[in-house]
């Protein structure tokens, strides 16, 4: 009997452990890389294959502004799967981490991919849309590559309609894209981000351009900042009367 105690606490404590966890558990592979490829053309408005001003325009996904901050925002919160919190073990919020659960060229066998819309994100909380999934499945498709760019935006297009309101569904929709939001900030439709963004102008501001000012649990999206074109649409949109 003394020789069984040992054995029990231990299956007392790995039951625990998976029962704790309110969502379900993703199993990482072990491969990973931290490969970085530039796209030096990317699309403006992540079309694929395109002319644009005579020059043709690459439709390959860029990882840093199209992919990542979806994982940010709608499975690296606080308290989930960033790297203060790693839930079940899962970190979301950098290229590296996120090949854990990434097969190349195989969606079907990546458990970061396959998860979303069963059980992850968690079903109280905000979903990513066909159109992210397609973004996502798009990427691994290509070769799941750690795509960087910058110059992903039309920086002339600032109306909520033609770049607002994705930038937020994007980058922000995780934790403020359903009532009441994060913190109750919502930013889910026109009406209720212009109101919570006129009255908290500075701190917006300072949030997405992730200000020194501020500490780091405020500067938004959490972990990683978008890049320089979006934040201008952003600044753009709020300094010529939040135009729809």
């Amino acid at each position: 009997m003394k020789k069984l105690i040992p054995h029990i606490i231990f299956f007392i404590l790995v039951s625990f452990s998976f029962i704790s966890c309110k969502h379900d558990i993703i199993n990482p592979t072990l491969t990973t890389t931290t490969d970085t490829i530039v796209v030096v053309t990317p699309p403006a408005n992540g079309g694929g294959g395109t002319t644009n001003g005579g020059v043709t325009v690459s439709d390959t996904v860029c990882f840093n502004t199209e992919v990542l901050p979806l994982y940010v925002s709608y499975c690296g919160s606080s308290g989930c799967h960033d790297v203060n919190s790693h839930r079940s073990g899962v970190i979301t919020v950098d290229y590296t981490n996120l090949k854990n659960g990434i097969k190349a060229k195989s969606p079907n066998n990546s458990s970061y991919y396959t998860i979303i819309g069963n059980g992850m994100p968690p079903r109280s909380s905000p979903q990513m849309t066909s159109a992210h999934t397609a973004t996502i499945l798009k990427w691994i498709n290509q070769g799941a590559l750690n795509t960087n760019c910058n110059n992903v935006c039309d920086t002339t297009k600032f109306t909520y309609a033609n770049a607002v309101q994705t930038i937020l569904a994007d980058n922000c929709g995780g934790c403020h894209g359903s009532k009441p939001g994060s913190a109750n900030v919502y930013l889910g439709d026109y009406a209720s981000a212009k109101a919570y963004i006129t009255t908290n102008k500075t701190l917006f501001i300072n949030a997405i351009t992730h200000s020194t000012t501020l500490v780091a649990s405020q500067r938004m999206p959490p972990s990683t900042k978008m890049v320089d074109c979006k934040i201008a649409q952003l600044q753009k949109w709020i300094a010529n009367g939040y135009p729809q």
